[in-house]
């Protein structure tokens, strides 16, 4: 199945490798976290996870045509 990725800051580095439009095909039943070992996304480092626009897991289960975008915290002053 198809899904798009963007990783956004300095996550972009793990998407660069794809498609302008951040396609990326998987099988069915394949969660977040799997995808971000798919792109080797360290584990460590710490991301915000939204897919089609809503905060998710590292456990969703992404579905054909979701959106996943990633990116590190963001700090404010």
């Amino acid at each position: 199945m198809l899904i798009k990725i963007k990783g956004h800051a300095d996550m972009r580095r793990y998407t660069a490798h794809l498609s302008s439009d951040g396609d990326l095909e998987i099988p069915e039943g394949t969660t977040i976290a799997t995808v971000l070992e798919m792109l080797k996304v360290p584990s460590e480092l710490k991301k915000i996870l939204i897919v089609n626009g809503r905060h998710s897991a590292y456990d969703y289960i992404l579905k054909p045509g979701d959106t996943l975008v990633f990116f590190p915290p963001l700090e404010g002053g």
